[in-house]
This record gives C-alpha cells, sequence and structure tokens, in this order.
C-alpha cells in the first residue's frame, strides 16, 4: 500500500488494496464504512483499510460489496427476498460456484433445472440411469404442452450429448417447490452487470401483489409486455382467478420466456394448452396494427396491464422511430407506457414499477402528456429503494384508459400517508410535472410567492458547465505543483463562498474532454453552484477559479440586481422550498433555476442586500439571518407563511 506517512493510505491505494474503484472508497468514506485519519486530503490508516478488505468477505457486508462497480460486476447475487431461506440460497450458490469453476453456459443449466422441476412436479419420468442430457430418456409425459415446451427449446439449444460438467450439475438440482425456482435459479445466476445493462432487475413477489390487490373491478384479460420468468402472470392468474387462455406474456430473452412457459403450465396444471408466451421484442412487434402482424387482436382487448419494465434509453433507435413519434426521449419505460395504453381497452387499468424520475425530470415530459391526456391516474405510491445494488428510488404509477374529469382526483400514497391532488394541477405545471410532494396549502403558498411582480434568470444569465477532464486521475493532483492551480468540486461548494481548495491541476483546455470557454473561468465575478444536490448551493467567486463539472457557473444580469443580491435569493430557504416542492430533482438544472421568481426591489432594500451578501460572502455569520428576513419581506410573506416554510426546509 502507498502511504504518505507511516499508517497514511492514500485513496487511490485503499481502492487498489480492496479492489473497488477510488470514487467507490470516497462513498463508503461518507457512509462511515471506513473511518479516515484525515479529510484533507481523505487519508486512511492501514488497519481500517486491512480491516475493510476482511469485512467485505463476511455475509453482513455482502451487499456492499455487490454496489461497487456494478456495471462491471461479474459477481453473482441473490435476490433479497430469497435470501432468507437459507437451504434454496445455498442450493443456488452451490451452482452458481459450480458453473463459474466449470465454464458452464447459463441456458443449458437452466434447461437442466427445468427438466428436474418437471420431474419432481411428476409432469415426466427419467429412465433410470438415463442420460439426463437425452430427451429419449424422459417418458411418460402427462401433458402434451408441457412436452411441446421442453422439445421446442432442446432444439434451439446446442446440447451435447455428453459432459461430465452438466451430469454432476444435475445431482446439484434440487427443486424445493417453490412456485418461481426456475426464475430465482435464472436471476441469482445471470451476471449482474449484464442485467445492469439491460436495465432490468428481479422485482419482488411483494411488490407485484401489492400492486395486483390494488386493483379493483372484474378482470378476466392479463398482459406482461416484458414479461421475463413469468412473476407477474403467475401472481396475476391467483390473485384475479384467469383462465390461462387469457394470460398473454412477452419479453425478448427466450431463455426467461422459455420459464415462463413452463411456470404457466405448472400453475394450470389440470389444463393441457399452449401457452401464450412469446419471444418478441414487445415495442417493435407486440400489436404494432400493421398488416399480418398476429397480435393485433390484442388491442383495445385487454383488462390488466402490470409489469416492471426495462429503464434506460431503448438500444434500437431506427426502429424507435418507427413505432412512436411522441416519445422523444427514447426512454425505454415511456414506450412501455405509450405502448400499453394503446392496447389497453376503454376502462382497463395499468400498473407500472417506475423510477421516481419519471415524476419531474424535464426529458419524460412527453410521456406525462400522454399520461394525462388519455388516463386517469389512480394511484401514485412511492416506495423508496427496492431493487438490490440499485440506488434508485421507485414508485407505482396505476392508471384507467379514460378521460379524466375536470375535478379527477390522483391518490397519493407515501410514508403510511395518503393524500389527493387533482389531476388538472399537472396539466397546469411546467413539463407536465408531477410535483406529488406538494399539498393544497402549499401549492397556495406558492401562488402567493409567484404573485409577487417579479423577474427570472430566462435571458438574464450566461450559464456554463465545469471542466470535464475525461480522466480525474491523469489530471486532478492532491497537491499543489508549480503551475498547477486550485479546481473546485461540488463537494467544495458552500453557501456564500468556497472552501478549502482540495485539488489542483495544470489548465491544459485542449487535453480535456470537455470545457467551457475560458473566459467564463475567467470572469470578474461568477456564482459557483452544486450541481448533483437536492439543495441550492451557491457560491461567489471574484478570483477567476476553475471548476470540475459538478460545481457549474452561472453569471446572472439581471436587470437593477447585483450579482451579490441574486446570490442571496438562491441560498435563501424561499428559494430552496420553491425548489424542492416544484422541482425536488437531485440535480440542479438550468431549466429549474430559469423559473424561480426574483422579486423587484426598491433601491433602498436592493442597497441594504448587497451590503449583507457582501459580509456573507466573507463569512460574518449574522448576514445570513438578516437576509433571510429581508427575503421573506421581499415576498410580503406572514408570520405563517414563514413558519410554514421554515418547517418545510427543517424536514
Amino acid at each position: 500500500m502507498k502511504t504518505e506517512q507511516i499508517g497514511r493510505v492514500t485513496v487511490d491505494s485503499a481502492a487498489q488494496t480492496i479492489g473497488v474503484s477510488s470514487a467507490t472508497i470516497r462513498n463508503w468514506a461518507k457512509a462511515g464504512h471506513i473511518l479516515p485519519v484525515s479529510s484533507r486530503p481523505l487519508r486512511f490508516s492501514e488497519e481500517s483499510v486491512l480491516n475493510l478488505k476482511d469485512r467485505i468477505g463476511t455475509e453482513s457486508f455482502q451487499k456492499l460489496r455487490t454496489r461497487a462497480n456494478k456495471s462491471g460486476s461479474a459477481n453473482n447475487f441473490v435476490p433479497d427476498e430469497y435470501a432468507e431461506n437459507l437451504e434454496l440460497a445455498n442450493q443456488i450458490t452451490s451452482i452458481a460456484s459450480y458453473m463459474k469453476d466449470n465454464c458452464l453456459e447459463i441456458e443449458p443449466v437452466i434447461f437442466l433445472a427445468a427438466l428436474r422441476l418437471l420431474e419432481s412436479q411428476g409432469e415426466v419420468k427419467k429412465t433410470d440411469q438415463g442420460n439426463p442430457l437425452d430427451l429419449d430418456s424422459y417418458h411418460s409425459w402427462l401433458r402434451n404442452s408441457v412436452k411441446a415446451v421442453i422439445f421446442d427449446w432442446k432444439s434451439s439449444l446446442e446440447l451435447p450429448s455428453h459432459d461430465e460438467r452438466l451430469l454432476t450439475l444435475y445431482k446439484l438440482l434440487a427443486p424445493n417447490g417453490n412456485y418461481d425456482y426456475l426464475g430465482f435459479l435464472y436471476q441469482s445466476i445471470f451476471r449482474e452487470g449484464n442485467k445492469s445493462e439491460q436495465g432490468s432487475y428481479y422485482t419482488p413477489s411483494k411488490l407485484i401483489k401489492d400492486s395486483l390487490s390494488n386493483i379493483k373491478g372484474p378482470i378476466t384479460t392479463f398482459l406482461d409486455p416484458c414479461c421475463g420468468a413469468g412473476n407477474y402472470l403467475l401472481l396475476a392468474a391467483r390473485e384475479f382467478n384467469l383462465l390461462p387462455e387469457n394470460i398473454f406474456g412477452f419479453d425478448c430473452d427466450s431463455i426467461a420466456t422459455n420459464i415462463a412457459k413452463i411456470n404457466v403450465l405448472l400453475e394450470f396444471k389440470k389444463n393441457d394448452f399452449q401457452p401464450n408466451i412469446y419471444c418478441i421484442d414487445s415495442l417493435s412487434e407486440l400489436a404494432t396494427g400493421e398488416i399480418f402482424c398476429p397480435t393485433n387482436n390484442l388491442i383495445g382487448k385487454i383488462d390488466l396491464i402490470a409489469t416492471n419494465p426495462p429503464w434506460g434509453a431503448y438500444k434500437n433507435t431506427t426502429a424507435k422511430n418507427k413505432f412512436s413519434s411522441k416519445i422523444k426521449s427514447g426512454e425505454t419505460f415511456s414506450l412501455f407506457l405509450e405502448k400499453s395504453i394503446r392496447i389497453l381497452r376503454k376502462g382497463g387499468r395499468l400498473s407500472f414499477i417506475l423510477p421516481e424520475s419519471i415524476l419531474k425530470i424535464r426529458a419524460h415530459s412527453d410521456i406525462r402528456e400522454i399520461i394525462l391526456l388519455n388516463t386517469r391516474i389512480l394511484n401514485i405510491t412511492t416506495l423508496g429503494r427496492q431493487f438490490t445494488g440499485v440506488f434508485t428510488p421507485v414508485i407505482r404509477l396505476d392508471l384507467e384508459k379514460d378521460f379524466p374529469s375536470d375535478n379527477w382526483l390522483v391518490s397519493v400514497a407515501s410514508s403510511n400517508k395518503i393524500t389527493k391532488i387533482e389531476q388538472n394541477r399537472f396539466k397546469s405545471n411546467n413539463c407536465f410535472a408531477f410535483d406529488i410532494a406538494t399539498e393544497q396549502h402549499e401549492e397556495i403558498l406558492l401562488e402567493k410567492l409567484y404573485s409577487v411582480e417579479h423577474i427570472t434568470l430566462k435571458n438574464n444569465a450566461q450559464w456554463a458547465l465545469g471542466i470535464v477532464t475525461g480522466d480525474n486521475k491523469k489530471f486532478i493532483l492532491e497537491q499543489k505543483q508549480n503551475g498547477a492551480e486550485a479546481i473546485f468540486r461540488g463537494s467544495d461548494v458552500l453557501p456564500y463562498h468556497l472552501g478549502e481548495p482540495r485539488s489542483y491541476i495544470h489548465f491544459t483546455p485542449e487535453s480535456f474532454q470537455q470545457v467551457a470557454p475560458e473566459r467564463f473561468f475567467r470572469a470578474p465575478e461568477k456564482l459557483i453552484y452544486k450541481f448533483i444536490s437536492k439543495k441550492l448551493v451557491f457560491a461567489y467567486d471574484d478570483k477567476q477559479q476553475l471548476t470540475l463539472n459538478s460545481a457549474n457557473i452561472i453569471i446572472p444580469s439581471i436587470p437593477n440586481m447585483s450579482i451579490k443580491v441574486v446570490l442571496a435569493f438562491l441560498n435563501s430557504s424561499v428559494f430552496q422550498y420553491i425548489f424542492s416542492k416544484k422541482f425536488a430533482t437531485h440535480k440542479i438544472l438550468r431549466g429549474d433555476l430559469e423559473k424561480l421568481p426574483f422579486p423587484i426591489l426598491d433601491q433602498a432594500m436592493h442597497s441594504i442586500m448587497d451590503h449583507l451578501a457582501n459580509d456573507a460572502v466573507s463569512k460574518k455569520s449574522s448576514a445570513h439571518k438578516e437576509l433571510e428576513a429581508l427575503v421573506f419581506e421581499a415576498f410580503r410573506l406572514s408570520s405563517s407563511d414563514i413558519s410554514k416554510i421554515k418547517q418545510s426546509i427543517e424536514k
């Protein structure tokens, strides 16, 4: 380990010792998983680094380990829902280890597991001492439909007639009657990095049950356009007592659809039928409306569509343009929402698990508009973080395909509290934002704030991004060198002023991946703000300092308002309140900042605020409180209004 002093380990050295990225080490330090011996620069003791390395090998630390460098991870993982079933979890772990040690492909393993499952369920018998890799060893099939699925699957597999590795593995496979054994096995041995790339994650059964149990009214037809191994199909069959011919599942993963077929067949053991489950790309092939499309008969006929769709940009942009002209973002879950709304019958229901970002992020305004124009929003339920290795909080969105009345109320459930919000309010919001965190009394206060004569930053500011080096490890220095100058990150930005510099760089714009014109960095005065943040944090700079891309630049030019008065408003509780209620994103976006209302000030108040803001920049703490009082006065707020804002900010 590289140390500067005895026992002092650098971030990069700690990362190399443990086998994770430097960014992961910094995140773990923030979370308290490893305690530094100094924060500027960040250093650790050798003992703490070695202890952390040992802890990562323990069961209690596995979740943390799997989060590190997720997209490149080749580790297997057991979904949390099944981790408590130790017998099953241990069996899967053994199978995964055996596969890795013997370089086995996933599909042959899943195929053999399917045969073992069917044997255990009495669907087929195997000849004693028969070769499990040879279908001639199996006889006494109870149902032709089950046999057809297996033989069809086998025909697409390059399964050797003899392979000692697979024969040994066959003995390890021991289905224990779990209703989703195959799906669980598949999810557990599938590379986590692949799941991240595909935007696909295991959906806990509890989420699915809650989603389906919330659906009211008669449901006779059900469809999952990205069904995976069929978890939604199975639970919908039970919840609504569906007939097998009225259950439809589609997915582009052939292994998953074969599993889903077997799962559905086992759900209806008394029926000999061909499951309506097909391996297709639902976005480009399902119910397209084009001539000869075999699933066009589903359009307008489905009572309920429920799923957890993939997240992320749809890969085939050329095909996307053919089947959707309205979804400009190219977001996969938006495309699935749009298609599902079209397939539903009038009055049909839809229930999707989605990232929380759908509610307010500007890029998703296209699908929000489609939802508002074509459906009644029944419920928006916040669910927090639900998926192993995924930090994104999620929501459940329940819709009905029908035109909403003017006074239609959306039920919003979060933190054991249910509120009602008029759907029409979303229509009037900028970019059709679903501002579910704003209650009626808060909406009244926001209207009061915006009723004050004001001006905005729209067309009254210059904006620039911080430097994107393309390789921070190469360009960023932890110690100052000759010719290097300080560069500030988002974490260095404090209210009104910058913290002490922790990083340095040789300013060579031609070497960087992306850099704003130098005039922005060298401006006589500018404001610097945290880009990744839930809170508005702006600092003043008149020393022509450099920033990385986590700290962006604004040079305001609001008529008759100094840059320091602009700074005071941007750091105020009032603006924080507006931002949290109207935007509430993890990023401080230019488009949102351009909508904040700067009150028109008389000359006397402006002069006082400018003087106090100068004191705040100079780190005189008393100036903050006096500025807050003047901002409240500028918006003509009552003591009750002020109390509400303060309470909200404290929460």
